[in-house]
């Protein structure tokens, strides 16, 4: 009877971890949530008037792509749509954001220095930013699906747990009676 009654005992040990397992996952999801929102706070960022989402703080998924997508539209309007890998290191004399990778046919300052591109340079930093900003969106998306997943380890934790309290319910006399009902002996 004793080996009998150890597996409702695992089934509703396994029962509690999942469920563990579910308030620590959505506790995470909550951290992470808040840390990513209160980092996109804390930079004060305000989305521009031409932005998808005009003049909103950043602080949530759909204000962050609306920031980094306006990024990216201006970036392309100030490299004539070129990416940064298509622009070279140098600016050139016509103004042409492609540039040039060679010294000799730089622009050249007072010093008699090749100029750097600023196209090219502002092109890499509105990559940084999109990336960034891209990242905080897909940072607080998954830490919904965390959320989610917790919940739902937590209720099947539950589930299984009462569930192998039910079966032990069924083998033990004194269980059973608990509830009023009658338990196989």
């Amino acid at each position: 009877m004793n080996a009998l009654r150890l597996f409702p005992k695992l089934v509703i040990a396994v029962g509690i971890m999942f469920a563990l397992a579910g308030v620590v996952a959505a506790g995470a999801g909550f951290y992470i949530n808040s840390f990513v929102t209160n980092e996109l706070t804390a930079q004060n960022i305000v989305t521009p008037d031409d932005a998808s989402i005009p003049n909103a703080p950043v602080n949530s998924i759909a204000t962050a792509l609306s920031m980094a997508d306006i990024i990216q539209h201006h970036a392309a309007d100030s490299s004539q749509g070129l990416t940064y890998a298509q622009m070279g290191r140098f600016a050139v004399a016509s103004g042409d954001p492609a540039g040039t990778n060679s010294a000799d046919e730089a622009l050249k300052d007072a010093n008699g220095k090749p100029v750097a591109n600023q196209a090219r340079n502002t092109q890499l930093t509105a990559a940084g930013l999109v990336t960034s900003l891209s990242l905080s969106a897909m940072a607080i998306g998954a830490s919904y699906g965390a959320i989610l997943l917790g919940v739902a380890f937590t209720l099947l934790g539950l589930v299984v747990a009462g569930l192998g309290y039910a079966l032990l319910g069924l083998i033990t006399p004194e269980v059973a009676q608990k509830f009023g009902i009658h338990a196989i002996a």
